[in-house]
């Protein structure tokens, strides 16, 4: 049992870890925007971002596992891409417990519209979503507080499993 648990060189354990991490979390993000009909505001789609390039840069990495100091400097790269996506998520709590304002695009709508009747109407088809409003919570814990969480623990696992699992 604890053998199993002991490093060993398994050079594509943390890039095949990051992908699928990244890629559960992206399917989270939209089944509850698609499933659980919990839209999203700017900055929950800015959080998003890093699981994104973090899913490319995995492929990248396992693309590379035949040269192991490139490989693990992808990880690295990893590591310091969920960094950013903590701090967006800090960012996000902070805005939702009104620490500071969000923001401008937050509960505002971009738009391209020619004439006055065209942004009246695409303003009244779109939903305002506001990024300090709270739309769920898991006892008192919402999602960008877990992504906070969940990010930091994934850029430590990034700066751990090169030296743990990739060196030989």
């Amino acid at each position: 049992m604890f053998n199993l648990l002991r490093p060993r060189f398994i050079p594509a354990f943390p890039p095949l870890a990051l992908l699928l991490v990244s890629a559960g979390s992206i399917g989270f993000a939209f089944y509850a925007q698609y499933v659980q009909k919990l839209l999203p505001c700017v900055l929950c789609l800015y959080q998003r971002v890093p699981f994104y390039m973090v899913a490319g840069l995995s492929i990248v990495a396992l693309l590379l596992i035949r040269f192991p100091a490139a490989a693990r400097a992808v990880v690295y790269l990893c590591a310091a891409t969920f960094a950013v996506g903590t701090a967006i998520a800090f960012y996000h709590v902070g805005v939702q417990e009104l620490w500071w304002e969000g923001p401008a695009m937050c509960g505002g709508v971009q738009s391209g519209a020619a004439s006055v009747a065209d942004l009246k109407a695409q303003l009244m088809a779109q939903p305002i979503i506001r990024c300090d409003k709270i739309d769920w919570t898991l006892f008192g814990i919402t999602m960008p507080t877990v992504n906070v969480f969940f990010s930091a623990a994934l850029t430590v696992f990034c700066l751990i499993a090169p030296s743990r699992w990739m060196k030989k």
